[in-house]
């Protein structure tokens, strides 16, 4: 990973992290959430459960396991509860009579769109905790809209937590 034009390199001393680079092209962010999918190769859905998202991909616990590579549809709806908590500022025009003028408002955020893409098997490892397969995953062939209403999730997501970091402070 690249921070401000030098690569950033693992814990100093550590020399198991020394010189590892992230592979990621997205922030990864802890969320739980229940995913419905169907291998490609077969029919029939079944429910794994993601507990990382990014705008990139997902990680998905299953009791099964995958081949590297291996093609997944993936249906879910990205949780949404923490949205009646949340306001947002944004910028509209009002028509005045000397014209156009901005004005903030407050407002919630609309509810997420249920999502529907297909996803590729990167990396697989058991988790002994929860006794379950965990798939580290791309997502691929992605509509704009959705790719957007991801990265609207990540964002109001974020925001939340910042939030409420900052009340946990006070």
């Amino acid at each position: 990973m690249k921070f401000f034009g030098r690569k950033q390199t693992g814990a100093k001393g550590d020399p198991k992290a020394q010189g590892t680079t992230q592979k990621r092209s997205s922030f990864r962010m802890p969320v739980e959430f229940d995913v419905l999918y169907t291998l490609r190769s077969r029919t029939g859905r079944r429910h794994g459960r993601a507990n990382d998202l990014s705008a990139g991909g997902l990680r998905l616990s299953t009791d099964e396991d995958f081949i590297k590579g291996s093609i997944l549809d993936v249906d879910f709806q990205l949780p949404d509860d923490f949205i009646s908590e949340l306001t947002i500022e944004k910028e509209v025009f009002k028509q005045t009579p000397f014209g156009l003028r901005p004005e903030t408002v407050k407002t919630q955020p609309a509810p997420f769109a249920p999502m529907r893409m297909s996803a590729t098997v990167l990396s697989t490892f058991y988790v002994p905790s929860s006794k379950q397969l965990s798939h580290g995953m791309k997502f691929t062939d992605i509509e704009p809209e959705t790719q957007e209403e991801l990265q609207r999730f990540i964002h109001l997501w974020q925001l939340h937590q910042i939030r409420l970091r900052a009340e946990a402070l006070k």
